[in-house]
């Protein structure tokens, strides 16, 4: 079969939700920081997410992340789903460090700890690996800051009147009670919540546009919907992220939680550094805990440290060709 281009990627799934890092086939990127090349990248070979991330090399909920040599970190990377690019994404940064341990990019020392920086579009983060023996057993990285922007942010679903808070994560997220608004935090219940949760997200950010919610805030990138619980002596916050109609975080969601941590701080409701688990419809944790930082200035909202820990696996690794006769080389999304 004739094919004009080929690409290699490594995937592996953070409790569920799936990460394709690019290794091959992608051309030198131009720019000096991780926006810059992510940019440059948008402008210039945006084909290329599409081929990888759509079907039927993909699908809705596919993300993506090119790894380069960055100027400032150990690493760079930027991500990319499945209709856009990612100012960060926690699953995909713990997918990414199951991806180096593989290539054996990482060694643990003689305290079962491997630790690397990364530079991504949102800022530098620092990632921390952690073995025994020779095995990975969890990813922890430290996020940039969080904070909630906004409280009591009101939306409409079906005619009647309800709020959420918006906060920052690494990206932006309207924070939702589950069971105030009657989504089911299991599989069975993704459905309605991907309808619901794309109503609440136009709403939302409907409402931004037009400058009717008060606070610093941008528009929301998802809508977190959560219930709480306490299990022992610990939280259990359970969580799902609706991105858009058809597209949904299987995993607990790294800057999601972040953001979510923000929120639980502000309302007094954990104490700096105490750990949560945040669960996704699979029953699977990550462990979350995040302190304050110093705020720029006395009218800023108060910053929070997230530090987030899960673990990926490897699914496989794939030789991608492009056929010059397939009619749907470039992919396809039917929603």
């Amino acid at each position: 079969m004739a094919h004009k281009h080929e690409i290699r990627t490594i995937d592996s799934h953070t409790a569920g939700h799936p990460t394709r890092v690019i290794m091959s086939g992608v051309p030198t990127l131009e720019g000096r920081t991780a926006q810059e090349k992510c940019v440059w990248f948008e402008q210039h070979h945006d084909d290329v997410r599409k081929v990888l991330l759509h079907e039927p090399r993909g699908h809705s909920a596919m993300v993506g992340a090119v790894l380069f040599e960055s100027d400032i970190a150990d690493h760079g990377a930027f991500f990319m789903g499945s209709y856009n690019y990612l100012p960060m994404c926690g699953h995909a940064t713990i997918g990414l460090a199951a991806t180096l341990d593989y290539l054996g990019k990482l060694k643990p020392d003689g305290q079962g700890q491997a630790s690397f920086t990364l530079e991504v579009p949102a800022g530098v983060i620092t990632v921390h690996a952690r073995y025994e023996g020779d095995r990975l057993v969890g990813v922890e990285f430290e996020n940039v800051p969080a904070y909630l922007a906004a409280r009591r942010v009101p939306f409409s679903l079906s005619g009647e009147n309800h709020e959420c808070d918006i906060a920052y994560g690494g990206n932006w997220y309207a924070l939702v009670k589950a069971s105030d608004v009657g989504v089911s935090l299991k599989p069975d219940g993704v459905q309605n919540a991907l309808s619901i949760g794309s109503s609440i997200k136009t709403d939302i950010n409907t409402r931004i546009k037009n400058g009717a919610i008060d606070g610093a805030v941008e528009p929301v990138h998802s809508v977190l919907f959560y219930d709480t619980q306490s299990v022992g002596a610990g939280m259990v916050s359970r969580q799902l992220v609706v991105l858009a109609p058809n597209k949904f975080d299987r995993s607990p969601c790294g800057t999601g939680s972040s953001a979510r941590l923000a929120q639980l701080l502000e309302d007094g409701e954990i104490k700096p550094g105490e750990r949560v688990r945040m669960r996704n419809i699979l029953d699977i944790d990550f462990a979350a805990s995040a302190r304050p930082e110093p705020s720029p200035s006395s009218s800023a909202p108060t910053l929070y440290q997230p530090r987030i820990e899960g673990m990926a696996h490897v699914t496989g690794t794939h030789f991608f060709i492009l056929g010059e006769n397939d009619p749907l080389q470039d992919g396809f999304l039917c929603a």
